[in-house]
């Protein structure tokens, strides 16, 4: 029995891997982040317990591994060396302020979905351009205190994940980030969000 239940979930498996599988980008704005992106649960990091002001190079995640920063950022905290981000949040933020104006960001191993907040300093809405490993791009504008959600999903829970998205700040001269969330689901969950992605394709081919 418990042969024949191995052999249907590789079955599916299989299957679900020949559907088409792609980043999607999310443009979420300025309010506060959503509990799911895409299919999956997400996570919000914690606070970063490390020293204000210094420079860093990673953020530690919460589901293991960590965060890497192609540049050093500065590490900050709305409402304390930052000054208003929106939506309320008070958290870490990582600033790349004498570092130029983008930063790339290595995510954890198997990573499917990941959202961030982005943002500057200038009291005008610029644009800030974000893009994944794959090549898709999303375009926002934000200011002081109104930083915008970017979110990158893969739709196909068994496809490739997420390796790194760039983000960038050209008219500002800098770029700053924070507010992540991330999720990096099991091979059990895997399992389950695939067999539920290829229910729903098979339900669109039918419509």
């Amino acid at each position: 029995m418990m042969k024949r239940t191995m052999l249907s979930v590789a079955s599916v498996l299989i299957i679900a891997r020949l559907c088409s599988a792609e980043i999607i980008g999310v443009a979420g704005g300025y309010g506060a982040p959503p509990p799911t992106l895409g299919p999956y649960e997400m996570t919000p990091f914690p606070l970063d317990d490390r020293p204000l002001w210094e420079w860093v190079d990673d953020v530690p995640s919460p589901l293991g591994g960590a965060a890497s920063f192609s540049v050093p950022l500065q590490h900050l905290r709305a409402g304390f060396g930052w000054g208003s981000w929106g939506h309320g949040y008070e958290g870490d933020v990582y600033s790349s302020y004498g570092s130029g104006d983008s930063v790339i960001m290595g995510l954890p191993e198997g990573t499917r979905a990941f959202y961030f907040y982005a943002s500057n300093f200038l009291d005008h809405m610029v644009a800030i351009w974000a893009v994944a490993d794959d090549g898709t791009d999303l375009v926002q504008l934000s200011q002081w205190g109104a930083a915008a959600y970017f979110g990158f999903y893969q739709d196909d829970p068994l496809g490739l994940p997420i390796e790194w998205i760039e983000v960038s700040c050209p008219s500002a001269g800098m770029v700053a980030v924070g507010e992540f969330g991330i999720a990096i689901p099991g091979a059990g969950a895997l399992a389950m969000l695939g067999v539920a992605a290829l229910g729903a394709g098979l339900r669109r081919r039918r419509q």
